[in-house]
């Protein structure tokens, strides 16, 4: 079990991978809970690999490290919001067996929280680089084509993802990156996200 102020803290780096931050500006954005408590959870995720601090002229500022353990724990509270999100056909797109090993992410307007009546549902499936795109955009588009609100499928392979994180131009996988729900294989995504940051990105 991860406890309720480690699950606060992991939130405020699973919403900004990037962040690099005293523990005080940690306590200052959670807005509860004294600085003793939260000064306890860093350091215990800090002992568990998860966290890392390192000193930045005279104050000592907390990042993530992004390795298996961290991963697990970020999958696994994005897949609980996601179950919290009222996304609709939930349970019918993440039953699909055809994607079940998939990252199934959920981006536009349904996961900036702004979505209307007439708002097309942006499932975006990111698979494995020896994986026919068109054949499986296909199979989804004849699985889905009843539902609604309707389905705008995106269908992307994993070098192709990193490569639009990698690019210097505005993209769609941009787009994902800031703003997503991850239905399922949450994982991946954040597999996918450290080979991209290995390899030179720093947000965007």
């Amino acid at each position: 079990m991860i406890a309720k102020n480690q699950i606060e803290i992991l939130n405020l780096f699973r919403k900004d991978i990037f962040l690099k931050v005293s523990i005080l500006k940690i306590k200052n954005n959670l807005k509860k809970g004294s600085y003793q408590r939260v000064y306890d959870a860093v350091k215990d995720l800090i002992k568990q690999d998860i966290l890392k601090a390192e000193t930045v002229g005279k104050s000592s500022q907390t990042s993530l490290i992004l390795n298996q353990k961290s991963i697990s724990r970020l999958a696994f509270l994005d897949e609980q919001e996601a179950i919290q999100k009222n996304i609709p056909n939930f349970d019918k797109i993440t039953s699909i067996k055809e994607i079940s090993n998939y990252l199934i992410i959920i981006a536009g307007s349904y996961a900036k929280g702004n979505a209307k009546k007439t708002s097309d549902l942006d499932l975006v499936i990111i698979i494995p680089d020896d994986k026919e795109i068109l054949k499986i955009s296909k199979l989804l588009e004849n699985l889905t084509l009843l539902y609604l609100p309707r389905i705008h499928l995106y269908v992307f392979n994993n070098n192709s993802f990193i490569e639009m994180l990698l690019s210097k131009e505005e993209n769609y996988g941009k787009e994902i990156f800031r703003n997503h729900v991850i239905l399922k294989n949450a994982y991946i995504y954040y597999e996918l996200l450290k080979e991209t940051m290995e390899r030179g990105f720093r947000g965007c």
